[in-house]
């Protein structure tokens, strides 16, 4: 890891503890929902790994509609702990939300974070009926690093190439429909976070040309692998060219997209959808993506 990813990392875990922490004290569980915690599952390395569920109280016999919801923090901070506000406005709208873990620039790489996510993945695949979620309606939320991991686990059940090259065992979640706010999308441009990321995600793999193009998510056979995408963006938000971007490679490429671009605002910041989720905005986008998502 390099300087960089490594201040970052040390400087925004004490943050982020903090955050937690005042979440727990400040935001309890409110009194409709139950969650379950720290169900112990392993990455594909046996690596210890947990999730948290969150679902209604008072559910019917019928199975609900599942979202995965992954979390962000550029790779080097964040929690699957951090966005309890958000996971339960979706709880709340009648999802049974799944939140995986995955580790951290600190302690693997890029495509150990991926296959990560694909073990929560697998996970949920296997004890979804314990939950109550319904496997034919599966969604994941991906915000911002979240967003970025959440396409290519995604795109990896569908894509031969991707197993082979990434060389990370995909997940049979049936995946329906993927949103992603703020998606950290693009990690091998000459910008400063492709300056910053790519050889601590990558490393040596960067020296296969066949391997570099696999990880742009423009490559047809990453938008092959992908369910129909969501995706949201901000003027205020540091990446929204990202979004814009691969918004219109999905669409170039006849792929099923929908863009909500809110340009003016400067309170919508990156990812706002679900770091910021009391805004108006961000309601407006909770409504829209669980209207999309009904309709898939």
């Amino acid at each position: 890891m390099n300087i960089v990813l490594r201040y970052l990392s040390s400087s925004g875990k004490e943050r982020m503890a903090k955050i937690i922490s005042t979440q727990a004290e400040e935001h309890p569980l409110p009194d409709s929902l139950v969650c379950q915690e720290d169900l112990a599952y392993e990455a594909s390395d046996g690596t210890p790994l947990a999730a948290d569920v969150y679902r209604p109280k008072d559910r019917s016999a019928d199975p609900l509609p599942i979202a995965v919801f992954v979390h962000g923090g550029g790779l080097f901070v964040g929690s699957r702990k951090a966005n309890r506000a958000y996971v339960e406005l979706l709880a709340e709208r009648g999802y049974v939300v799944f939140v995986p873990e995955y580790r951290l620039i600190d302690q693997t790489d890029g495509i150990g974070s991926i296959s990560d996510v694909c073990a929560g993945f697998s996970y949920l695949n296997e004890h979804a009926a314990e939950f109550g979620g319904d496997l034919n309606r599966v969604f994941v939320i991906g915000e911002s690093a979240g967003g970025f991991l959440s396409l290519y686990a995604t795109a990896l059940s569908n894509s031969p190439q991707l197993q082979e090259t990434l060389g990370i065992e995909p997940s049979a979640l049936p995946v329906r429909g993927l949103a992603c706010f703020g998606g950290m999308f693009y990690t091998c441009r000459f910008d400063p976070i492709g300056l910053v990321y790519r050889r601590a995600m990558y490393g040596e793999r960067l020296d296969n040309a066949h391997f570099k193009e696999l990880v742009d998510p423009e490559d047809p056979r990453v938008v092959s692998g992908l369910p129909p995408t969501f995706l949201v963006t901000s003027g205020a938000d540091f990446l929204k060219s990202y979004t814009l971007r691969l918004t219109e490679a999905l669409v170039m490429a006849g792929h099923d997209a929908k863009l909500i671009y809110y340009k003016n605002g400067k309170e919508l910041v990156h990812a706002f959808p679900s770091l910021h989720p009391e805004l108006p905005q961000s309601i407006e986008v909770l409504d829209a993506m669980c209207a999309w998502f009904g309709g898939l």
